[in-house]
């Protein structure tokens, strides 16, 4: 028997993949369950009689909505008098059940128990709502439902839905509360299949309708809502159903990881450039955002309809803001008739700035006459300078601007007056950098960015135009999805858009300008030497002044914090902050006196000279050190603090000997990682022996610094964290500092070792990477003195000792070098002089090199 309910359930699989709806599946699945249990409790009946015991569906089995891998919820209720006979019913059904492999949550309860039960667990309350009779005793079903309405149904409307909302917050805040996501959660996440249960359950509480189908005649919904309601729920039930297929297991989760595959079977193909899996996730995202806003709408309305708006709003008095504008019973309604809003429909704007100034939330209503009212924002309005301010005064001005933007958006007047912003409205980007969908990263940027001012008050003193640096976070990401650079792209939109909006020229420059560097400040601080003058310099010269910089400052730290909590970190929030004053001290320079070049040079000189002093002032009496404080290079003094020199310069002293034959590996613990301090003689290939080392034992670099001192001391910071679990104080750093003395002299083959240690896991690391494309940058621009290597690619293990060797073979000598690991992804920048001491220039070299690098990449995919 349970052989042949896994047969008919492997044949459904396959009517299923050759073009059964969704929906049909969860009905046919229901129905052969319902059919198994019935045959196994015929076997038992007989011993205890079938008016005494009733078979329930709970939740979506009692829906008829049951899902391939979904849990079986089932109820045994029994007559008291059974209470002897009750064992042999449940274990002639469980046992069976069991056998199949699904997994079965039940209950064995008379109606007295289930009363108590009932009173006791909010959720197993809810989940009557849904019993379904599959056999047995009519009477004692509906003797139980007669019990359970009467005493949590009927007078009981108000709490009922009170701990529905309070539970729908939890589950927002727990699974995310926006649809939009990385990973969605298909059950669980805000648009999901729970917000229609919600929507069901209290339907059936408060209105008695049975279902979402019978809104429209209830006057809850529009026809067209309903149509466009019903599709995307069909949408997420032929999701999930690919979910537990493709996952052979009950997962209601989008994983990244499985997000191609689903795509792929689900038919999406590339289209203009265009992944298959990115299109896949925009239309996910839409059908989600469609279920959201018919689950708040819905909400709304309920809370009116039982008093808690009127509850709620008694402490916001009833006035008008405008004419045709009003707050009324705790929400900002548009009182204006449709012919007043055909005469000024920038009131559908000006209702948004209402509700930014006061912090009351727009009626539910008002928000349905905003969405169809859409075909009165022409282009006559887009050009009044009306609605351009109010846009700009809300942006501004909004103490929640994330929730009055998303409204917006929800609504569709945000696209409908920036037509542009249309293109990006739940754009998926398909890496695990970015957390949300563009239009709704834009408008986080913006929230950020009232974070980030507030934070940093005397920057923002510094900016000229505010209102453009806030157009600037909402519009920074307009130019994705169009195939080539966002950036330039972006620059061009948002020029249109600005003189569309009445911009002056001035402001619609700067407005582009933000746009078009709105990834200067973060690429160029992860990726370049600040200590380098003329490179700070150079970006002095292209941002210009400092109001300009202040913009892009705050900009760029709003639009990394928006991105996700990956691509923010105190290490790059304080190198982005190291950039902004460096770069700001150079603009001040210029702006008031006309300087040559080497003028910067040589107050960095002085600088560096006082901090020499200073060192030295805390070295008095240390006798015998090795090294003159003298030559100590500049970049590295000014890297470190006066103290931590010190200890460098100390521990040079005390290990003298084994740093020029050997070398020294001291580790710190620190917060976020570990840190690595290494001492030796620098020679070719000494950084890749580092790494390879360090791979080996199953440490990952996350950020590097290294140096050499005029005596040829290799003087290299390298942050690392563990792979393998192992805390701090486990780790064997005697034995990493044991291989590396080997590895320099030549005793410890590194290329052999990581192949024999990585080969079976880089395949399984590989699924979880993005695909990012290996690029090798060779850039002789951003340095007067060296050669800049950039190289890209997905973070795998060893691969920074692929890339280091492969340099040293090329008779590299890698001066500084920065390491950067972000999200998955590598980016690896070497400051490099040719085995002659000169930059690399010779078109065939830089291609050989590259060509190099870009195998070395390949083979450690492999």
């Amino acid at each position: 028997m349970s052989v042949q309910l896994r047969a008919d359930r492997e044949a459904l699989e396959r009517l299923w993949e050759q073009g059964l709806t969704g929906k049909e599946l969860l009905l046919q699945h229901s129905r052969l369950v319902d059919e198994f249990i019935v045959e196994c409790f015929e076997k038992v009946k007989p011993d205890v009689g079938g008016d005494q015991v009733a078979l329930l569906a709970l939740g979506g089995y009692g829906r008829r909505e049951l899902f391939p891998f979904s849990d079986i919820d089932l109820m045994i209720l029994y007559h008291q008098d059974l209470e002897d006979g009750i064992g042999a019913v449940v274990d002639g059904i469980l046992y069976p059940l069991w056998d199949t492999g699904l997994e079965v949550g039940h209950g064995v309860r008379t109606v007295e128990r289930s009363m108590q039960q009932a009173g006791e667990d909010y959720f197993f309350q809810v989940a009557m709502l849904d019993a379904r009779l599959i056999h047995g005793s009519q009477s004692l079903f509906d003797e139980l439902l007669t019990a359970y309405r009467k005493k949590f149904v009927t007078g009981n409307r108000g709490s009922f839905v009170e701990q529905m909302k309070e539970h729908r917050e939890r589950r927002r805040n727990r699974y995310g509360s926006h649809s939009f996501l990385l990973e969605p959660h298909i059950k669980e996440g805000k648009g999901g299949m729970r917000d229609i249960q919600s929507m069901s359950w209290v339907a059936q509480v408060v209105f008695g309708l049975q279902g979402v189908e019978d809104f429209c005649d209830a006057g809850l919904m529009l026809e067209d809502e309903r149509d466009q309601f019903l599709k995307s729920w069909d949408a997420l039930v032929q999701l999930r159903n690919r979910l537990h297929y493709c996952s052979r297991r009950k997962n209601d989760q989008l994983y990244f990881e499985l997000q191609e595959e689903v795509a792929q079977a689900l038919g999406y193909q590339v289209v203009d450039g265009v992944l298959g899996v990115e299109q896949f996730m925009r239309d996910t995202y839409g059908h989600m955002e469609n279920i959201a806003i018919a689950s708040d709408l819905f909400f709304d309305h309920v809370d009116e309809v039982l008093g808690f708006a009127t509850k709620s709003a008694q402490q916001i008095p009833d006035r008008e803001i405008e004419k045709g504008v009003e707050i009324r019973r705790g929400r900002v309604h548009i009182t204006a008739m449709p012919r007043q809003i055909a005469a000024k429909p920038q009131l559908l704007m000006r209702a948004f700035l209402a509700s930014a100034r006061t912090g009351v939330l727009l009626h539910h209503r008002t928000r349905k006459l905003i969405a169809s009212s859409l075909d009165r924002v022409n282009d006559k309005m887009r050009h009044s300078p009306r609605m351009s301010k109010a846009l700009v005064h809300i942006l501004e001005e909004a103490d929640d601007v994330f929730a009055i933007l998303e409204v917006m958006l929800e609504t569709g007047l945000l696209s409908a007056y920036i037509p542009e912003f249309k293109k990006i409205e739940t754009l998926a980007q398909h890496d695990i950098y970015h957390i949300y969908t563009v239009d709704r990263h834009s408008l986080q940027a913006v929230a950020e960015l009232r974070k980030v001012i507030d934070a940093e008050p005397g920057i923002f003193e510094l900016v000229e135009m505010p209102a453009m640096l806030f157009m600037a976070a909402l519009l920074h990401d307009v130019g994705k999805g169009s195939g080539r650079d966002h950036s330039d792209e972006g620059a061009d939109v948002v020029a249109r858009i600005g003189r569309r909006m009445s911009f002056t020229d001035e402001e619609i420059e700067c407005l582009s300008f933000l746009v078009r560097y709105h990834l200067f400040v973060p690429e160029n601080s992860l990726r370049r030497d600040l200590n380098d003058v003329s490179f700070i310099q150079r970006c002095a010269e292209t941002i210009g002044d400092v109001g300009r910089l202040s913009m892009l400052y705050l900009l760029s730290v709003a639009d990394s914090r928006a991105t996700g909590p990956s691509a923010w970190s105190d290490w790059k929030a304080a190198l982005m902050q190291e950039m902004y004053f460096k770069v700001r001290s150079s603009i001040e320079t210029m702006e008031v006196v006309e300087v040559e070049a080497g003028l910067s040079e040589g107050d960095v000189e002085q600088n560096a000279e006082w901090l020499r002093t200073q060192i030295a002032e805390r070295l008095k009496g240390s006798n015998g050190l090795r090294v003159d404080l003298e030559m100590l290079p500049i970049d590295y003094v000014m890297t470190f603090s006066p103290d931590t020199v010190c200890d460098h310069v100390r521990l040079h002293r005390d290990h003298y000997g084994l740093v020029r034959q050997k070398s020294l590996v001291v580790a710190s613990d620190r917060d976020d990682c570990w840190s690595l301090l290494v001492m030796s003689m620098d020679r070719p290939g000494l950084l890749a022996k580092i790494c390879g080392v360090l791979a080996l034992h199953n440490l990952n670099v996350v950020r590097a610094q290294i140096f050499t001192w005029d005596d040829n001391t290799a003087v290299d910071i390298l942050d690392v964290r563990p792979t393998d679990g192992l805390s701090f104080v486990e780790k064997d750093w005697l034995a990493i500092n044991d291989d590396l003395d080997r590895a320099i002299v030549h005793r410890l083959g590194l290329g052999h070792r990581l192949y024999q240690k990585l080969a079976p896991t880089i395949g399984r690391r590989h699924e979880l990477v993005s695909k990012v494309e290996p690029r090798v940058v060779i850039d002789n621009e951003s340095s007067d003195t060296y050669s800049v290597i950039e190289v890209y690619s997905a973070d795998l293990p060893g691969l920074l000792y692929h890339i280091t060797q492969t340099l040293a073979d090329f008779g590299m000598n890698i001066h500084k070098a920065i390491i950067a690991t972000e999200v998955e992804q590598l980016i690896d920048v070497f400051y490099v002089l040719d085995s002659r001491g000169r930059k690399v220039e010779d078109e065939d070299f830089k291609q050989e090199i590259t060509q190099g690098v870009l195998y070395s990449l390949g083979r450690s995919e492999k």
